[in-house]
């Protein structure tokens, strides 16, 4: 259920999802979501939440709290804790900022792109030889992403141009993610079968909005390609994560323990992917 609850001078719009298996303790948290005041539920956060969009997303406090307790109760314990929940609420807002201001990635000379943890400054570069490819060119060098471009985009309409840009560096980062990851799961797969049981059927680079990775129940394991933005260490994590899958198809305690088991630092990197994952794309 929604409510809407005045903390101070905010009103901050609420949803309440009751628990069965809650004793006596209730947790919350602030994200921003594209969900329309009277359509705030529980449903609503299942089926919406997963393809939310940055623009026009607003604040919303999800609590969630023992089937026992009334809302009258639940506002209370809230309320005591409103200086804490505005301190989430300006953390969100931080987050939606940097998440907005990201999502608008410039395709022109001197933007800003991330790869393997380190950063990277586009150049254009046109070539204006005869004989040149009609496709463009994307090399790593000295710190720069080189985009070479062929002399007939040199007359295209800029928002042209940056389509042709994004559409090209985004399949170089999916090729490379698709190269990279397949080596890491290979060694991990390798180095540790007598504990994950068996190898993938097969790995792949793979597009999605709001999560890093997947195992199917037929092993195939699915990585987000942003993650090739991130250092090693932290790919590493959602890969052992993936290949753990394997052996339990669960978020189980024996799950997190083989987790544990292979990256004993697994927590770390985890919670750098939770308040760090907006800077790769993911929300």
């Amino acid at each position: 259920m929604s409510v809407v609850i005045p903390f101070g001078s905010v009103q901050l719009d609420s949803v309440i999802i009751f628990s069965k298996k809650r004793k006596k303790t209730l947790s919350y948290t602030v994200r921003y979501e594209m969900l329309d005041s009277g359509k705030l539920d529980s449903k609503s956060i299942q089926s919406e939440a997963t393809n939310s969009e940055t623009a026009n997303s607003k604040p919303v406090l999800f609590v969630r709290a023992p089937a026992s307790l009334s809302v009258n109760e639940i506002q209370s314990v809230l309320l005591e804790n409103e200086e804490n929940i505005i301190e989430l609420l300006n953390k969100a807002a931080k987050k939606e900022e940097a998440v907005l201001k990201n999502s608008k990635q410039s395709y022109k000379n001197g933007s800003t792109f991330h790869y393997m943890g380190r950063t990277y400054t586009l150049r254009l570069i046109y070539d204006v030889n005869e004989n040149n490819e009609k496709k463009i060119q994307i090399r790593l060098i000295d710190g720069q992403l080189q985009v070479y471009l062929p002399r007939n985009m040199i007359d295209l309409p800029e928002t042209e141009k940056e389509k042709k840009i994004k559409k090209a560096v985004e399949s170089f980062y999916i090729e490379q993610a698709d190269v990279f990851f397949n080596s890491r799961v290979d060694y991990f797969a390798d180095k540790y079968l007598d504990l994950i049981g068996k190898k993938p059927i097969s790995v792949k680079a793979a597009s999605y909005k709001s999560k890093w990775g997947c195992c199917t129940y037929q092993n195939e394991i699915k990585l987000n390609w942003v993650l090739i933005q991130a250092e090693t260490p932290v790919i590493d994590y959602v890969i052992v994560h993936e290949l753990c899958h394997i052996r339990h198809k669960d978020h189980s305690k024996a799950f997190w323990n083989l987790v544990g088991i292979i990256d004993p630092k697994y927590k770390e990197k985890r919670q750098e992917l939770k308040e760090n994952g907006w800077i790769l794309g993911i929300k």
